[in-house]
């Protein structure tokens, strides 16, 4: 399938290493259309305005969503329907996604009517984003149909089970079995990776304060950070720590898919990674909203976690011979 197929058609199948590159590259692209666009309309092309759209402006903006829209809306739909096609899915599951989220989520219509959602539209935007997440895992996680389905051949290689396949599939699929060698071998690179990442979003945070000392000054206080005075400025670190925060969740991701490839290994569920995350969540989270006695709680149990992950997927072996995720992938090893 040429690369004109894969942006503009709406027939076959892709794979999802496609898939992300094609939605990669409308991205970039989109993100430099309203770059210009917004240049065009009051000379700054990182204006924050355009992610909020102040009551009073709308002739200025409307245009700049609407003609982004229209520019993201073919070729983000020929990629999200041939990916549903991979998974043999219906087509109505993107077009019901992206429509409602057009409706809900825009923000020039939540900023040009001043509303505040109420009890009805919180539970329907959590709606949306549980069925969100459904879509995403379906587009952009989960493997294809094996085989032959009624709309083409299968994108992956005969024989492909995931694993470590190539490099691709041990870093980010979720399928197949990995060694215990293999997962430390990834986790070293999702540390150095980390690392950084990390380090270049210091750099950037930093020289921020230095140029905005009102920055570091009020950088926990809500009321300032929902200013106009501070629009432009997080803005603009936003758009600096684009790719470092990228890295970031990428190597997030690689943990998890080399963990539930370990606990395929090992014969368990992959709900099981649920065990990991969810402290880690929870120390992230609730150190600043919670009281002393719950923070040592998460903590503890991130700790516990921690120990239980290191000896689940660094430690103990995996299944002797194959089993429901694949082959062993220490057959025919000494």
């Amino acid at each position: 399938m040429s690369w004109a197929e894969v942006f503009f058609g709406f027939y076959g199948r892709i794979n999802r290493k496609t898939f992300w590159a094609g939605w990669l590259a409308v991205s970039v692209a989109g993100a430099l259309l309203i770059a210009f666009l917004a240049s065009l309309a009051t000379g700054d092309s990182l204006s924050s305005d355009v992610w909020r759209t102040p009551e009073g402006k709308e002739s200025t903006w409307v245009p700049v969503w609407l003609a982004w829209l229209a520019f993201m809306a073919w070729p983000l739909s020929a990629l999200a329907i041939k990916r549903l096609h991979d998974r043999d899915r219906p087509a109505w599951l993107w077009y019901v996604y992206y429509c409602t989220t057009i409706v809900f989520s825009m923000p020039p219509l939540k900023n040009m009517t001043g509303a505040e959602l109420g009890p009805l539209g919180s539970a329907v935007m959590t709606g949306l984003l549980m069925f969100g997440i459904y879509v995403f895992f379906e587009l952009a996680v989960l493997r294809g149909t094996p085989g032959a389905n009624a709309n083409g051949s299968d994108t992956l290689p005969a024989g492909y089970c995931g694993g470590d396949w190539d490099f691709m599939s041990l870093m980010l699929a979720c399928e197949g079995r990995i060694s215990r060698g293999k997962w430390w071998y990834g986790i070293l690179i999702v540390v150095i990776v980390m690392t950084s990442a990390s380090a270049v979003m210091t750099m950037v945070i930093d020289a921020y304060a230095a140029r905005f000392p009102e920055l570091e000054k009020n950088l926990a206080n809500p009321v300032w950070l929902n200013s106009p005075e501070a629009a432009p400025i997080l803005s603009k670190l936003m758009f600096w720590a684009i790719i470092p925060m990228a890295a970031l969740m990428l190597a997030a991701w690689s943990f998890m898919a080399l963990s539930v490839k370990r606990l395929h290994d090992r014969g368990l569920s992959s709900w099981m990674i649920l065990i990991v995350v969810l402290p880690f969540l929870g120390a992230v989270i609730l150190p600043g909203a919670a009281g002393e006695g719950a923070v040592r709680l998460v903590l503890l149990l991130f700790l516990a976690s921690l120990i239980w992950s290191v000896l689940q997927f660094g430690v103990l072996e995996g299944e002797t011979g194959p089993n429901a995720h694949g082959p062993d992938p220490l057959a025919g090893r000494d």
